[in-house]
């Protein structure tokens, strides 16, 4: 089993519609996937049809009876599953929060190992100073940053740097002067930059407008190839491995 964790470099660059993206295509390359929302504000399930008022979720689960946060996964069809965060009042929020260890994720993981070939993870974006409140996850587990090729991500990457983390450009636009630049330029920099970025396609608002993964919706799109062509790198990457 390979665990997969996406987050941004920053908030809006389009994380959570890229995991549901990737998920799909990795099921459609006969593996067999869970995608696991971590992010509070619950957006992954609006990619898999659910309702918007549903609660539904492991961290609900969890704050009604402590370990019965797998109760919440859902199959979404037979190989692919989702397993979204919940809506939680904040003081139930606050009091999950303060049972959660840093481990847990790590174990709750292993206990899937078997019933799963990949676990793709939506995680929020890290504050400098606050990865002690991030989820301990295992070694080898294949991190990819997100970002977008703006002056905003330039500059987050040359303060901050993203460590040994993969970098994924989501919504390239060719057409770009500045994002041709910045690609070229990222790629002298940092040799983690993955070759296959995600085009800015309109395909992918349009999935979310119909509650489905954009693999789904327009399997043709420029986007749709991109994250095939994305689920295949990873394949090779865990080959070689």
């Amino acid at each position: 089993m390979t665990v997969v964790v996406l987050s941004g470099l920053r908030g809006g660059v389009g994380t959570t519609a890229l995991v549901a993206g990737l998920g799909f295509a990795l099921h459609r390359l006969q593996q067999r996937v869970l995608m696991v929302d971590l992010q509070p504000r619950n957006l992954l399930r609006l990619h898999f049809n659910l309702a918007l008022g549903s609660t539904e979720g492991w961290a609900t689960a969890e704050s009604a009876a402590e370990g019965r946060w797998s109760e919440a996964l859902l199959q979404v069809e037979e190989g692919l599953c989702l397993l979204p965060f919940g809506q939680l009042p904040l003081a139930d929020f606050n009091a999950l929060a303060q049972r959660q260890d840093a481990q847990r994720w790590s174990q709750r993981l292993h206990t899937l190992q078997a019933h799963f070939d990949w676990i793709v993870l939506d995680t929020p974006a890290i504050l400098p100073g606050n990865e002690v409140a991030a989820p301990a996850l295992p070694e080898t587990a294949v991190r990819l940053r997100v970002l977008e090729a703006d002056a905003a991500c330039h500059a987050l990457l040359s303060v901050e740097g993203a460590g040994s983390d993969h970098l994924l450009i989501n919504r390239f636009d060719p057409i770009s002067q500045l994002q041709r630049d910045l690609l070229l330029l990222w790629g002298e920099r940092h040799p983690q930059l993955i070759p296959q970025v995600v085009h800015r396609d309109e395909a992918m608002a349009g999935a979310l407008a119909w509650k489905c993964p954009v693999g789904y919706y327009a399997p043709d799109s420029l986007a749709s190839h991109d994250l095939r062509s994305l689920a295949t790198w990873l394949l090779a990457q865990e080959h070689r491995a």
